[in-house]
């Protein structure tokens, strides 16, 4: 029984005759999953905005450090991102032609790897950190000021021993994800985030901790999934399995590896280190334009919640097809999740846009604060912009599942450096100090024009193997 329920996912990838069906199926807990990842974050800024203290500036400096570790966060967890990509896109291609055993020592090394790298992050946090600055100097470095400071630095150090927790959950997701399983992650993510949601709640509302209260609960709830996933990747009888005895590499396997890590890597830091440029501009207009953007993202990255499950599925259908000979269908799976996601954007656009200041509300607490105001306009903006950002993350699929990660790289350097950032530096100097109006349209202009590169690019994919056997 166990090997049919292991094979029965990839039967559904590979022969399933309704592709639309297999990825909506297994779309579905990776959703649900990317649901409960926003909502860890989601927590701490609807507690923190209503946190007791002395009045709305300090509220908005709780949330603008919450908005400013954001794309430092995902600076440092880009190399998380691309041991991820690297190992769906390997593990996919390697079951696909029957090499499990393949699959499996990959699958130990990159782990391997991902936990060295969580622990050098580690590092670097803590020689940054208000230990031993007296305040964060990142933070610092992106322009965060008196309390906006404080509170940063008191975050920053408390998330910064998150990472090896963090970073061995992104590459368990993708060893199953490799092979369809999607489920399991799920259930863990659920009792995290329950954990996440008491303790946030008791810690600031109870025991008065503050913006610390916060990070201390997301750490525990990172933490308290870990027996569990360790066991699963030891000793499942259902799916593939690590062997700490694989997990040391050779110069040779590295090699491979970094084929397809790297570029997946460098292509997410380059766009994390770009919004954490344009975060050190919007934090100058002040905390509550910081903010308002900070709510406006999130509401942005909710609707793209589903798109990023249809893209996680998706790149194991690419990835798997190619590997077992059928380029015609893994184009095809391309092609379904396009358009599916092209739909969920934009009815969802269509949907949240006259609602939003509700959602708004709920995570502010107010409706009448500057930073409620600014949100409602750029929410307005993002949200347009959506179903480019769904065609972006498209072909970012398609290269990543066919293990043409370096196409992401230069997608991500072009959007972000080529485009975003310089727009968003020429309104700086070009228009009044207090009009941020100038972000708005380097966000859009950016989301719209990177397609057509991406079109480029995608004429060169040849839906061959790139696995070394």
């Amino acid at each position: 029984m166990p090997k049919i329920i292991k094979q029965h996912n990839i039967d559904r990838i590979l022969h399933h005759p309704s592709i639309f069906k297999g990825i909506l199926i297994m779309a579905m807990p990776v959703f649900l999953n990317n649901i409960l990842k926003s909502l860890h974050d989601l927590v701490d800024a609807i507690f923190i905005s209503r946190m007791d203290a002395p009045n709305q500036a300090t509220l908005d400096a709780g949330l603008a450090a919450l908005n400013i570790h954001w794309p430092v966060f995902s600076l440092f967890m880009a190399l998380a991102t691309g041991l991820s990509v690297a190992t769906v896109a390997m593990l996919s291609q390697y079951v696909g032609l029957g090499r499990r055993d393949l699959a499996q020592s990959y699958a130990s090394k990159l782990l391997g790897l991902g936990i060295l790298f969580a622990l050098a992050v580690t590092f670097i946090f803590f020689i940054t950190s208000d230990r031993v600055w007296g305040y964060n100097l990142i933070a610092y470095l992106m322009g965060a000021r008196d309390e906006a400071l404080i509170f940063a630095g008191r975050y920053f150090r408390i998330r910064s021993y998150e990472f090896v927790l963090v970073f061995i959950f992104i590459l368990y997701q993708a060893i199953r994800q490799a092979t369809g399983e999607t489920l399991f992650p799920v259930i863990l993510n659920v009792a995290g985030l329950v954990i996440n949601m008491v303790l946030t709640w008791y810690f600031i509302f109870i025991l008065k901790m503050g913006i610390e209260g916060a990070a201390i609960a997301t750490l525990i709830a990172h933490a308290a999934p870990m027996p569990f996933i360790v066991f699963d990747l030891l000793r499942s009888k259902k799916h593939l399995t690590i062997k700490p005895a694989l997990m040391p590499f050779t110069l040779e396997t590295l090699d491979e590896m970094k084929r397809f890590a790297v570029p997946a890597a460098i292509g997410q830091a380059v766009s994390s280190l770009g919004f954490m440029v344009v975060q050190s501009v919007i934090i100058r207009y002040g905390n509550h334009v910081s903010a308002g953007f900070s709510v406006g993202n999130r509401i942005s990255s909710l609707l793209l919640n589903p798109v990023v499950a249809i893209s996680t599925v998706t790149a194991a259908f690419i990835g798997l097809n190619i590997g077992h000979g059928q380029p015609f269908r893994a184009k095809k799976s391309y092609e379904v999740a396009k358009y599916m996601s092209l739909a969920i954007s934009i009815v969802g656009a269509m949907i949240i846009i006259p609602f939003r200041f509700g959602i708004i509300e709920l995570i502010l607490g107010t409706q009448t604060s500057d930073a409620y105001r600014i949100a409602g306009i750029y929410t307005v903006w993002v949200l347009s912009t959506q179903p480019f950002m769904a065609w972006f993350q498209s072909y970012i699929t398609l290269f990543n599942g066919s293990g043409h990660s370096h196409y992401t790289l230069k997608m991500a350097m072009l959007r972000l450096w080529g485009i975003r950032v310089p727009l968003v530096l020429l309104a700086v100097f070009l228009l009044p100090k207090d009009d941020y109006r100038g972000v708005f349209w380097a966000m859009m202009i950016s989301n719209i024009v990177i397609i057509f590169y991406g079109h480029h690019l995608k004429k060169n994919i040849n839906y061959e193997v790139q696995v070394k056997l």
